[in-house]
């Protein structure tokens, strides 16, 4: 009887009931409405020199075998498939800096953020706005993580090895810096619902468009920006070789090519979706999924309108959170002070980058694909999601699939049932401001 009653004492200090309250009803709710409030009284926009843009890839492979990061913990990489690099691009319209930073990592961790903006403070770049986001590459490593949760799923911080990062970082913005010139700008998308499936909801609606920016110089030089929605989980759980995984391997066929200079890809909507594998799991299979995707690119480079522009805008809206609420069964949630001593105090934000009539939306999580359908963006411009923006909430997806038997539904939502429309009314409220200011 006793044991009885210390074993239902004690769930009760680890676990509590899931709070159903609707978020427009919380006090972080109306918290984030006052960080965009501030936001709007400082705007903004300004109409400066023609936009300029540079860019740079810096390998970031380390020189000895690490942890790798993805499929939980595996120990040290066996082998290097092909090296990890940081992507960089700089936008620039003669006032303000703003660069766009993708890691060949699995996310972008609070850890490392902070760790390159202290080390830009103490060097001569100026660099006003950093737009973070990752490949999320399954066979990447770890060691950039500090704390308990850090630890377990990243294999703790490794400070060299995370200063050789900050180094290429660096490294990569000043290049960028320095090859920065007058830029053209032009906007394709292509269909491929071959290549990427609705892991959540079996045969559900999927998000299943490879964005694409290309940035044109006067001297020809050619960079592209691309986004895709699949998770990059080509190979297979058991592989311990160190690769980038497909959006690697599309990078270095656009790269192979004559007319491409430069190219980025950034992890797009990647909650719910998964790659469509061919079976059985051969690196030809892999080049061939990345062909797939390569040729559309390639055969219209240079066909889409490019045009100049001046409108480069950035911001970072801060989003307070409810308290966290980690599913242990459709009812129960871990205790949030069991929660925040394994993963810490989180600082979520939503990232915007516009540049001319493309707007990229940032965010601290996997994002699912299907709330793209929710965004509204200002008449005649372009909306690109990318994921793992500095920091990590969990999955953020439709309120209808909270009750999910589903990973992405139980332990990887962390923050309740209003999540996703949580962010889609803050998102569109920020889109709305930046219409309305233009």
């Amino acid at each position: 009887m006793y044991a009885a009653l210390v074993g239902l004492v004690l769930f009760f200090i680890l676990f509590g009931r899931i709070n159903k309250e609707p978020f427009r009803q919380k006090d972080y709710y109306h918290q984030s409405l006052a960080h965009l409030d501030s936001i709007h009284q400082a705007f903004t926009l300004q109409q400066n020199d023609t936009l300029q843009a540079g860019w740079s890839r810096q390998n970031i492979t380390p020189p000895d075998p690490v942890n790798l990061m993805g499929y939980g913990f595996k120990g040290d990489y066996e082998q290097v498939h092909d090296s990890l690099f940081v992507r960089t691009v700089i936008f620039s319209d003669g006032v303000q800096r703003i660069a766009l930073v993708s890691y060949d990592l699995m996310m972008v961790h609070p850890s490392l953020v902070a760790a390159v903006q202290q080390a830009i403070e103490h060097t001569t770049l100026s660099i006003d706005h950093i737009y973070y986001t990752a490949i999320h590459t399954h066979h990447g490593y770890g060691g950039w993580a500090t704390g308990l949760s850090g630890k377990i799923i990243a294999g703790g911080y490794d400070a060299a090895l995370v200063q050789m990062i900050v180094h290429k970082t660096l490294k990569s913005l000043e290049e960028a810096t320095h090859t920065a010139a007058p830029v053209a700008i032009g906007y394709q998308q292509y269909s491929l619902p071959s290549l990427l499936s609705n892991r959540l909801v079996k045969q559900g609606k999927e998000d299943s468009l490879l964005r694409v920016v290309e940035l044109r110089k006067k001297s020809g030089e050619t960079g592209l920006i691309c986004a895709f929605a699949a998770h990059a989980t080509y190979l297979p759980s058991k592989s311990k070789d160190l690769s980038a995984d497909y959006p690697g391997t599309l990078i270095n066929r656009l790269e192979a090519d004559t007319t491409v200079d430069f190219a980025l890809f950034a992890a797009g909507a990647v909650g719910s979706h998964s790659p469509v594998k061919s079976n059985p799991f051969s690196y030809d299979s892999l080049a061939h999924y990345a062909e797939q995707m390569a040729q559309p690119v390639l055969k219209n480079l240079r066909h889409p309108p490019l045009t100049f522009t001046k409108k480069l805008v950035y911001h970072s809206l801060p989003v307070a959170l409810g308290e966290p609420q980690l599913k242990i069964s459709d009812a129960w949630r871990v205790r949030p002070w069991l929660f925040n001593l394994f993963f810490g105090k989180l600082h979520p934000s939503i990232t915007l980058l516009q540049v001319g009539e493309i707007i990229f939306l940032g965010y601290p999580a996997d994002f699912s694909g299907l709330l793209y359908e929710d965004i509204q963006p200002p008449p005649g411009s372009q909306v690109i999601i990318t994921s793992f923006n500095g920091d990590y909430i969990g999955y953020i997806i439709p309120d209808h699939y909270y009750h999910y038997p589903h990973a992405e539904a139980r332990e990887q939502n962390w923050f309740g049932p209003y999540t996703g429309s949580y962010f889609i009314d803050l998102t569109n409220r920020l889109l709305r401001l930046v219409s309305e200011n233009e």
